[in-house]
């Protein structure tokens, strides 16, 4: 993946994530407002409504205003309008739009010189604003009801000043517009973060393809180049017959067959990628099966006077796939003998207790140095420094072997044989 590439995925990434945590915390900021602001006013909604529907109160507010305009008389005008220091007020209105409990509201009344009567919207709480003597505005949260049966009265309006709860309102609206900016800040931080995170896994697995690919090119380059350079001498020598020749092309079948290994085993990896692979797990008996796999390498060791030793524990029924863990068996007992000199020891031990089928394969042989054992897992890896083929195979065994223990949800894991050598520890759950 090129530079330019990868900044653009990244970029991309980054968007993304702003885009995501903005509108996340913009939704958020807003539900969190509205729902306060809501809550707010539905508790004096709920005062207004009360009061509106509580007939006692409105009939005394009435009966006060008609006793007072008999017995009091009309109270003087102020000099300079009082301060505005009142939550709730009741006002009386004629039909013509006029105040007529101004005596009732005193210094107030000077708070509503600039009010009128609206009547479009009769029995139904909504929010006014007026502006007093001094210029100031002031919000309320009002009700206007009809009043049927009075001479005078026409309708009665109940008002909540609402302007401490419109401050408090402005203030936590600033406070959430500072939070905002705050996260939005984060959000950016973060966004530039998880890109960069986001990237890291893409990253290793480009460059692990890039690896991938060079490694096979070069492991299917070298026995192409043998094969052709073998057929290539075939043809400088025409008359020879097959038996002249016979070194050249069983050297080139050889060739061939290992490139047939070598690009099965490729797809096997492949596949395993895409998980286009399953298990076809069977119950088979493990000693039976054991047997079938280790004696030809019993037969084998022998032969290449090597001391092969076979320990089986009790006979159990297991369920496995036969194919892929008879593929294990031989990768791992293919290493065994490579590894191994003549005179060395290899031994297979095998037994099921506590719900789990544990296989050792150990030998005697040349071992693997600490720092190497977890990387002998990695596809294509080689201990040793040249692609000999002569030990090293094509490096990807292992890896064939780790997937298929995984498959199975086992573990396997390697440790030293004393004095030397290496040991293979294959547990799987029953």
């Amino acid at each position: 993946m090129n530079k330019q590439l990868s900044k653009k995925q990244r970029f991309n990434y980054f968007l993304i994530n702003l885009i995501s945590f903005a509108s996340i915390f913009l939704i958020l900021g807003l539900i969190v407002f509205q729902l306060l602001q809501t809550s707010i006013y539905q508790t004096v909604d709920h005062d207004l409504q009360r009061l509106a529907t509580d007939q006692k109160f409105l009939q005394h507010q009435m009966l006060q205003t008609e006793q007072r305009q008999e017995n009091v008389s009309q109270l003087g005008k102020f000099d300079t309008p009082p301060p505005n220091n009142f939550q709730q007020q009741v006002i009386l209105w004629s039909k013509d739009g006029k105040i007529l409990n101004e005596a009732e509201l005193g210094s107030r009344f000077y708070d509503f010189q600039n009010l009128t009567l609206s009547t479009d919207q009769l029995s139904t709480i909504s929010s006014i604003q007026t502006k007093d003597s001094n210029d100031r505005t002031l919000q309320f949260r009002s009700i206007t009801l009809p009043v049927e049966n009075q001479d005078q009265v026409a309708y009665i309006q109940l008002l909540v000043n609402i302007d401490p709860i419109k401050g408090t309102v402005e203030r936590i609206k600033q406070i959430l517009i500072i939070c905002m900016i705050i996260f939005g800040l984060l959000s950016i931080a973060l966004s530039y973060f998880l890109s960069k995170w986001f990237m890291k896994p893409i990253m290793i697995s480009w460059k692990k393809q890039q690896e991938f690919v060079e490694n096979a090119s070069h492991e299917l380059r070298t026995p192409l180049t043998i094969i052709q350079a073998k057929l290539e001498k075939l043809f400088t020598k025409p008359n020879h017959t097959i038996l002249e020749e016979s070194e050249t092309i069983a050297l080139s079948l050889d060739e061939v067959q290992r490139l047939s290994q070598l690009t099965s085993d490729l797809l096997l990896l492949a596949r395993s990628d895409s998980n286009s692979l399953t298990l076809e797990k069977e119950p088979i008996k493990s000693n039976n099966f054991l047997n079938t796999v280790l004696l030809p390498y019993q037969e084998l060791a022998l032969a290449e006077e090597k001391e092969f030793i076979i320990d089986l524990g009790e006979d159990q029924q297991l369920c496995f796939d036969k194919k892929r863990i008879h593929q294990l068996l031989i990768i791992l007992l293919d290493n065994a003998l490579k590894y191994t000199a003549t005179g060395e020891k290899i031994t297979v031990f095998s037994s099921v207790k506590n719900n789990e089928w544990l296989i050792k394969i150990s030998d005697t042989g040349i071992g693997i140095v600490e720092e190497n054992k977890a990387a002998v897992f990695e596809r294509f890896y080689r201990v040793e420094g040249s692609r000999n083929r002569k030990t090293g195979g094509y490096g990807i065994g292992l890896a064939i072997a780790k997937w298929i223990v995984e498959e199975h949800q086992g573990k396997i894991e390697l440790t030293d044989t004393m004095p030397k050598g290496t040991t293979v520890i294959l547990r799987f759950p029953v």
